[in-house]
């Protein structure tokens, strides 16, 4: 009789432990098995095939303003214009490109920001022109999402051609 209870104690401290050992070790093997199954069913994240960017920036022009097109940009103060000639960009990749053309209007409305803050003196300058062109990649960067470690593949370099100052008075 005594060993029948003995053996009763002992059997709900076997059932707790054998429970205890299984709710922890069962959870820890189909953890470990997603965590290393997982990946494979969903893919990883890095290097989508569906972007345009290349895995090395290659330099492609675009052009906003046409050589000819005489683009004018009110100045700050509002008595001077600006008169651009054409504006291009050397892009580091095709989706850059199209990216510009696609946001045009974006573009045009930030460069028309940049210009009511300048002065024809500041204009005038090569320290106030390449400013102006660092303003300008900096803004259309930004726009078409070329910023941060997509920079390489977005503008790399403004050219600009002034052809004039104007009053408007």
């Amino acid at each position: 009789m005594a060993e029948e209870e003995r053996r009763e104690e002992e059997q709900p401290k076997r059932r707790m432990g054998a429970s205890l050992i299984t709710s922890i070790v069962v959870p820890l093997v189909v953890s470990v098995a997603v965590y290393f199954l997982l990946p494979m069913f969903l893919g990883s994240n890095q290097g989508k095939q569906g972007e345009n960017v290349p895995s090395t920036p290659v330099r492609i022009k675009a052009v906003l303003i046409q050589r000819g097109e005489n683009q004018t940009f009110l100045l700050k103060g509002g008595r001077d214009v600006v008169v651009i000639d054409s504006l291009s960009f050397s892009v580091g990749s095709d989706a850059c490109r199209a990216a510009v053309a696609e946001k045009n209007d974006e573009i045009m409305d930030a460069l028309m920001m940049i210009f009511l803050s300048k002065d024809k003196s500041e204009l005038s300058t090569v320290p106030g022109l390449e400013l102006l062109k660092r303003q300008i990649r900096d803004a259309v960067n930004t726009i078409t999402g070329f910023v941060g470690d997509k920079e390489k593949y977005g503008v790399l370099d403004v050219y600009l051609y002034i052809k004039a100052f104007a009053t408007t008075e």
